[in-house]
């Protein structure tokens, strides 16, 4: 998997064939959509309008297990299994090659949509299989029910939601592997007017974090942060619609963090960490 993929949350089913042929041209190599998206099917048509080999180009989607609050149910092993199917239509793959669980919401139901997942491995569906804001107790459930385990966790890693210990650990121990989302979510205008945007008001209005550091390598502080985040081992998403700034993210190899400089960023966390990828205050890792 590259460690720079395009992440398309926020991006709408009509604009995302353009965004992803302009990343694919610029030499992006990994795509990361999910069903809740809903522009799997958008993402589809610029993967088959490509020149660009199948096996070239990495894809991860996710199977939406169901929310608080909503009116439908949390998914169930047959649900998950069409959800998979009807990924595979919108995106005209034949195969997955990361397939995650979303979110462990579904407490009732986690073990079953793992189970899911498990057999469309096994049936060739999807290459990988993996979660999404899990914790260390969500991920034991499945090594207690001796299932096999998950290779990835995709969850929100900046400077100021750091991997917490005991997660890292487990994962480490595990070999699973930790993907970043929501890695420039400290920029000011990160998400500018979406509800999905747990910031306080003060971090929507305030300077632009380490541009002191960033000055000191010639980057800007969005390359900083997704640099920093790589030389902890972690693959990045950053999206953008700007054919600019898709440019600008996928541009990291020409600098090298000091490991100073990587403490320094990495002790900038608030007292208690900020979830700042869903709405409020709640992060989804506190999950029951």
């Amino acid at each position: 998997m590259p460690m720079v993929g395009l992440g398309t949350w926020l991006i709408s089913n009509d604009e995302v064939s353009k965004i992803v042929t302009d990343a694919l041209n610029l030499g992006y190599r990994h795509i990361d959509t999910a069903q809740v998206y809903r522009n799997e099917e958008g993402i589809g048509k610029a993967l088959v309008a490509s020149s660009l080999l199948r096996e070239d180009i990495f894809i991860t989607t996710k199977m939406w297990p169901g929310m608080f609050g909503q009116e439908e149910p949390f998914q169930n092993f047959k649900g998950a299994m069409s959800a998979c199917d009807d990924s595979l239509t919108f995106l005209q793959v034949d195969e997955i090659d990361l397939y995650l669980i979303h979110n462990p919401f579904a407490k009732e139901n986690r073990l079953e949509q793992w189970e899911a997942m498990v057999e469309l491995k096994k049936q060739g569906k999807v290459k990988n299989i993996g979660v999404s804001n899990y914790n260390v107790k969500h991920i034991q459930e499945i090594e207690m029910a001796g299932l096999e385990m998950p290779v990835a966790n995709q969850i929100e890693i900046h400077p100021w939601h750091v991997v917490r210990t005991e997660l890292a650990q487990y994962m480490d121990k595990h070999k699973i592997l930790p993907i970043a989302y929501s890695t420039l979510a400290p920029i000011p205008n990160w998400r500018e007017g979406s509800q999905w945007n747990g910031k306080p008001e003060d971090m929507k209005s305030g300077a632009i974090p380490c541009q002191n550091i960033a000055d000191q390598y010639g980057v800007t502080v969005p390359q900083l942060f997704l640099k920093w985040a790589i030389q902890l081992g972690y693959a990045v998403l950053p999206k953008s619609v700007h054919y600019n700034r898709l440019q600008e993210n996928l541009d990291l190899d020409h600098f090298t963090i000091s490991r100073d400089d990587i403490n320094a960023i990495s002790n900038i966390a608030k007292d208690e960490q900020q979830c700042l990828a869903w709405s409020g205050s709640w992060d989804p890792l506190d999950t029951d």
